[in-house]
């Protein structure tokens, strides 16, 4: 500023320059947040669906969460593949039960505006404004 209180000319392009990278990288943020907010929700739901397994059938040898792998398929659509320490495949109290803890759980998110909500033995598919998740048991 100079004695007649005007702002120069770098100030205001560089506050415009500042405002657009802030912009351009919060689109970019805002989807990884999503991202990593539906991988954490899916691996609490089926660790929650895996520990209430446990404690309520005491013939059953427990599950364990081992890990999450995320994988985008193209621009929209997202695998997500939960892995357990046993397979779990034939047993269909074990993936239902595993199955409405995940839709509990992701619908307990920020994300919640589910437009689609698909359940078959092994996987769900799971929508969001931004992407579709199809979640895998394996």
């Amino acid at each position: 500023m100079d004695q007649r209180a005007q702002i120069s000319i770098e100030y205001i392009l560089l506050v415009a320059i500042i405002l657009l990278v802030v912009l351009v990288f919060s689109t970019l943020i805002f989807a990884e947040n999503e991202q990593n907010t539906v991988a954490t929700a899916a691996q609490l739901g089926a660790s929650n669906a895996s520990s209430i397994l446990a404690y309520t059938d005491t013939s059953q040898s427990p599950i364990k969460v081992t890990y999450v792998t995320m994988t985008n398929s193209n621009n929209n659509t997202i695998n997500l593949v939960i892995h357990f320490s046993r397979p779990i495949t034939n047993q269909t109290p074990i993936l239902n039960s595993i199955a409405n803890s995940l839709n509990n759980t992701l619908n307990s998110t920020s994300y919640n505006q589910t437009i689609n909500m698909i359940q078959t033995s092994t996987s769900l598919t799971w929508t969001t404004h931004r992407y579709t998740y199809y979640i895998t048991l394996g």
